[in-house]
């Protein structure tokens, strides 16, 4: 680790100082696929997304579909800079994946700065690494590697990777091999470097990034909106094999002047919906209903789960329970118009199988008048689970599923509710204000 003192090093900002901050693993997992799985399972916890009976499989397919390249990491647009930025300048250090994680630590400083000395009224939410900033450790996941499959996808890194983008590690070489070849040019001044362009036509980094005394904010410089919007208003939504290639709703969104409503579902936000595609609109409608049925899903697994463990003597809490009740009395009538035929039609994240049975068999129970479901249906859900989950399951009956259902009375799990499928809409409009402010 580089002290804060060294020469290399500004001055006005505060580096890792401790051997113990840097990652254990760190640049291992640098190849776009490798990324992909990672943060799958970094994912899958993350806002009420709980993959214990396989939900996010289909949480993942809509969010793919409308909004591509996105993920539940991302906080604010402007990342999607600073990344291409402090890659640049790490390119020309001897240890370039070392700097860029220090440079990773400055600007979480100097964001922090910005948000001290901003207006009230601006939005400061979404800086990576701001808790463990002030342990003077590093971020588990620094935006590096959760805006990685972005700026890929989203033409950053270059239009030529797209669908299959080189490692980090690999980028960061190849930009410092092009720095160091920088000199040998035309006589139009075009560079004579024959090797592949990354961030070739990203804004420049605007000066004092790193040092200015007001710190940074997530705040987009005029050219910088036109740079993203351009990127993202070109993004086509994946398709099948044999599909035509289409407009993805992110890139709609991009292209209007909308400012989404912070905490309003993309269903229920007029402006919003006026955005999007007419290939996708039979979308909307079936998202909103998988939305329901995945959180009342949730919310049934919670409940049997809290009762497996007051049966244990675990707890005596009720709070799963009654939180069933009110997500059935709320979302029963969308989660019943469901079609999961169409989830299967359409191949979003959805096929005939166990869980397939599973969403079924809980719309039946929705349609009786029975609080809880049935043994049968509860049934369902434990074999379902067992087999996602093998040994570290909690309602299969077994001595090892006792253990599991102990550890999870006594965490802090336990006390969060089941929440709807938001296929990372909150994510993406915060994304898109900064787009539009």
């Amino acid at each position: 680790m580089v002290p804060a003192s060294s020469k290399n090093s500004s001055s006005r900002v505060r580096l890792p100082t401790s051997k113990t901050t840097q990652p254990a693993i760190g640049w291992v997992l640098i190849s776009r696929a490798e990324v992909a799985r990672a943060e799958a399972l970094l994912n899958d916890r993350q806002r009420g997304v709980v993959d214990e009976l396989g939900l996010l499989s289909i949480h993942q397919a809509f969010a793919d579909r409308l909004f591509p390249g996105t993920s539940v990491l991302h906080t604010r647009l402007r990342y999607a800079l600073f990344v291409p930025w402090l890659m640049q300048r790490a390119a020309g250090s001897s240890t370039a994946t070392q700097k860029l994680a220090q440079l990773e630590f400055a600007l979480t400083g100097q964001l922090k700065l910005g948000v001290k000395n901003q207006a009230a009224d601006m939005d400061d939410t979404g800086v990576i690494g701001s808790r463990v900033y002030e342990q003077n450790k590093y971020a588990a996941q620094p935006a590096s590697f959760s805006y990685w499959s972005a700026l890929a996808t989203w033409g950053i890194l270059g239009r030529d990777y797209m669908r299959s983008a080189p490692s980090r590690e690999a980028v960061l070489e190849a930009l410092g091999s092009e720095r160091k070849a920088g000199a040998a040019a035309d006589m139009d001044g075009q560079s004579l470097s024959t090797g592949p362009a990354y961030f070739a036509d990203v804004p420049l980094e605007p000066p004092g990034l790193l040092d200015d005394p007001k710190g940074v904010t997530f705040k987009l410089l005029p050219l910088e909106k036109r740079y993203l919007r351009n990127r993202l208003a070109a993004l086509k939504a994946p398709t099948l094999e044999g599909e035509k290639a289409r407009e993805s709703f992110l890139g709609a969104l991009a292209r209007h002047p909308v400012r989404p409503t912070l905490g309003c579902d993309f269903w229920n936000d007029d402006d919003v919906r006026a955005c999007v595609p007419p290939e996708d609109a039979p979308l909307i409608p079936l998202a909103r209903n998988i939305s329901a049925l995945g959180g009342i899903v949730r919310a049934v697994y919670l409940a049997m789960v809290e009762q497996a463990c007051a049966d244990k003597k675990f707890l005596t809490t009720r709070q799963h329970r009654d939180h069933l009740i009110a997500c059935r009395d709320a979302w029963a009538e969308e989660a019943l118009q469901a079609d999961l035929d169409a989830l299967v039609s359409h191949r979003l994240g959805l096929s005939q199988d166990a869980l397939y049975e599973l969403l079924s068999a809980t719309k039946g129970w929705l349609r009786t008048s029975s609080v809880l479901p049935n043994a049968s249906v509860k049934k369902l859900y434990a074999n379902v689970e067992h087999g996602r989950k093998f040994g570290r399951s909690r309602l299969a009956g077994t001595p090892g599923a006792t253990q599991q259902l102990r550890r999870w009375a006594r965490s802090a799990e336990r006390s969060t509710p089941a929440s709807r499928l938001h296929f990372r809409w909150p994510n993406v409009s915060r994304m898109i204000r900064d787009l539009h402010e």
